[in-house]
């Protein structure tokens, strides 16, 4: 083992640079994608104006609702620089919630609340106007049905039950308490989820495995380099064989590989708040320790680098399509369970141990070492 060891640093002094690249190019390439995406996200939302002339609580009611919308970028500034600004179509539309509206609102008047400017390249214009009409029609409701609870209140002789403000924030709290406007539905024999999860994007271990394998597959390509056929015959002069040299390597790459896997962990948890507990830590080591012994394995079938790297780029395409990756495979996994099982990448998103194909790995691994024999690519 020192003796491999020994070799393998001195291989290092002459290799490290190329080495280190492609174990962190994995890092840099996911964490450029994902703020990439993160980036244009931003830039996709809808640039508005939001102008507000009064100072009440519901009109910052109206203006928070209308700040949580996730589509929306909203710029808050005077009405004569959004004005200049639509006419030099940095903005979309301009809308301006004029001095009156909660006095309008109590009186039960819904004409002219908000008044909204748009231009000839205003594209999202009526989708914004809609989403910010609901919300001031939900503030029309709310008070109209304050005030015909009053009046119920008033005609029994209860008027000192409730007041206006009273039944308003009730009706608030009533709304987000109970899913209103919201029903569950689940098919015979299934169980019913309690909360409905918004998919990203794009998945950032999904992104790190695809660039993952690729390098493991590029990174053992030592199999071959020191096993052609000019190198055989000094084997015959060493003390130990090729087949126990390979797997001790197999084990030093192994070992350094996952170090800088437990980096990127701690890297994702701080750039992209990637959650990171000891199931993960589990599942990134077996899936490493899968990947590591395909790669291992394929490069012990070919004798030609450039057919081992074209396959290397072909099985990576489709363990990252099948694993759910890029195509999420959900619906999939619900109608047949063993798709789970076809590509270590699933078990990597899920947080789970690729039983399977580690099973298959260590076998296939204990054959070549007992035949040792290597066939031709």
């Amino acid at each position: 083992m020192k003796n491999v060891v020994f070799i393998r640093l001195m291989r290092l002094k002459k290799d490290w640079k190329s080495l280190l690249c492609w174990m962190l190019l994995p890092i840099v390439m996911t964490v450029l994608i994902m703020q990439g995406v993160v980036t244009w996200q931003e830039e996709t939302r809808v640039p508005i104006a939001l102008v507000v002339e009064e100072q009440t609580e519901m009109a910052a009611r109206l203006v928070d609702d209308i700040a949580s919308t996730e589509l929306l970028h909203i710029q808050f500034i005077s009405l004569d620089e959004a004005l200049h600004k639509l006419e030099q179509h940095e903005l979309d539309s301009v809308f301006v919630i004029r001095k009156g509206y909660e006095d309008h609102i109590l009186a039960n008047r819904r004409n002219q609340l908000i008044e909204a400017y748009s231009s000839n390249r205003s594209f999202a214009y009526r989708a914004v106007v809609e989403t910010i009409t609901s919300y001031a029609q939900q503030d029309a409701a709310r008070s109209k049905a304050a005030f015909v609870i009053k009046q119920l209140f008033s005609d029994y002789g209860m008027e000192d039950e409730w007041s206006y403000e009273e039944v308003i924030e009730s009706s608030r709290e009533r709304e987000k308490s109970e899913a209103l406007l919201r029903s569950s539905f689940s098919y015979y024999d299934k169980e019913n989820t309690a909360e409905e999860q918004t998919l990203p994007l794009l998945k950032a271990w999904g992104v790190w495995a695809f660039f993952a394998i690729i390098t493991t597959f590029f990174l053992f390509d030592w199999m071959l380099k020191e096993n052609r056929p000019s190198m055989r015959q000094r084997w015959l002069f060493t003390e130990i064989s090729f087949k126990k040299y390979a797997c001790l390597s197999l084990l030093f790459f192994t070992v350094i590989i996952f170090l800088i896997d437990l980096v990127t962990v701690f890297i994702f948890s701080s750039l992209i708040q990637e959650a990171w507990t000891i199931r993960v830590l589990i599942s990134l080591f077996t899936f490493r320790l899968t990947i590591n012994l395909l790669a291992f394995l394929l490069a012990s079938v070919y004798k030609q680098l450039f057919m081992y790297y074209i396959s290397s780029l072909g099985i990576a395409l489709l363990l990252i399509v099948v694993g759910g990756s890029i195509i999420p495979m959900d619906g999939l996994k619900g109608k047949w369970p063993w798709i789970e099982e076809l590509s270590p990448v699933q078990s990597l998103l899920d947080g789970t141990i690729p039983l399977t194909w580690l099973f298959v790995m260590i076998a296939l691994l204990t054959v070549w070492i007992h035949r040792g024999g290597k066939a031709n690519a």
